[in-house]
């Protein structure tokens, strides 16, 4: 038994398998966020906000547990690529939307000037979480870095965690109130979410493009479908391009049309 889906090189079967280092994981993500939030917070907070905090669990779960956390390990690159999507672009903002009541509370209770205010004033300004974002997404799709890590459960955690981390700094700026900058409004945020993931369509553009596959794990792992490695990886491109795309997009809608109501009703 592994603790964390990792590369076998085995033949793919559809039979069950346990990987108890990911439930631990989704538990400890689960108490370790309503511990941050503090007591109480969860039944002060909108229902929204607790379907979201619900559906961050749910969502990481599942892009980490099997069958999809091991097919992305180890067998095919566009589900390496969709496990990505899902941790960064839907888990991180359901677990910060999820948390937001508690965790607007915490940082108000944190006194000004203190080290741990200008640390986490510094780790999410937008300029630095879009930095630390990107290194992130840069380093943890580097061929070499994906074919090490990849065939062991240390470094296939290494990986899935950087991955929840990025994405919850990333998507904090946007999220949250707290702290504040100035001018950093809802124009500037969808800015900000266009501009701070177009290494995405770097890294999407070069997999849609490359002729030789660039994984060694992926193109020499045992076929689970009849797809050939040069062609997954083509679709791990497209979902790295079109589904990165989409969920900025929709994001950015959401902010549009919070601005364009709140200048509407100032206005009037």
């Amino acid at each position: 038994m592994q603790w964390w889906c990792a590369a076998l090189g085995e033949t793919w079967t559809w039979n069950w398998r346990a990987y108890p280092g990911v439930w631990l994981f989704v538990i400890a993500v689960l108490v370790g966020l309503r511990a941050m939030t503090g007591a109480g917070s969860w039944a002060r907070a909108p229902i929204a906000e607790r379907s979201a905090f619900i559906a961050g669990i749910i969502t990481l779960w599942l892009s980490l547990d099997w069958p999809l956390g091991p097919i992305a390990a180890g067998y095919l690159a566009s589900a390496h690529a969709l496990q990505f999507l899902i941790v960064t672009m839907f888990t991180a903002p359901f677990l910060l939307l999820g948390a937001r009541t508690g965790l607007v509370e915490r940082a108000a209770a944190i006194r000004p000037g203190s080290a741990t205010h200008r640390v986490g004033r510094l780790l999410v300004h937008p300029l630095v979480a879009a930095i630390l974002f990107n290194v992130i997404v840069a380093a943890t799709h580097v061929p070499s870095v994906v074919d090490g890590l990849m065939p062991k459960p240390s470094g296939a955690f290494i990986i899935d965690s950087a991955w929840l981390i990025g994405g919850l700094i990333f998507w904090w700026p946007v999220i949250m109130p707290v702290p504040q900058y100035e001018r950093f409004g809802e124009p500037l945020k969808i800015l900000y979410l266009l501009v701070g993931t177009l290494f995405h369509t770097v890294i999407g553009m070069i997999m849609l493009s490359a002729e030789f596959p660039l994984y060694g794990i992926y193109e020499l792992a045992p076929p689970i479908i009849a797809v050939a490695p040069r062609a997954d990886q083509q679709l791990a491109g497209g979902v790295m391009e079109l589904g990165v795309f989409g969920a900025i997009v929709f994001a950015s809608g959401v902010l549009f049309f919070r601005w364009a109501s709140r200048d509407g009703m100032a206005k009037h």
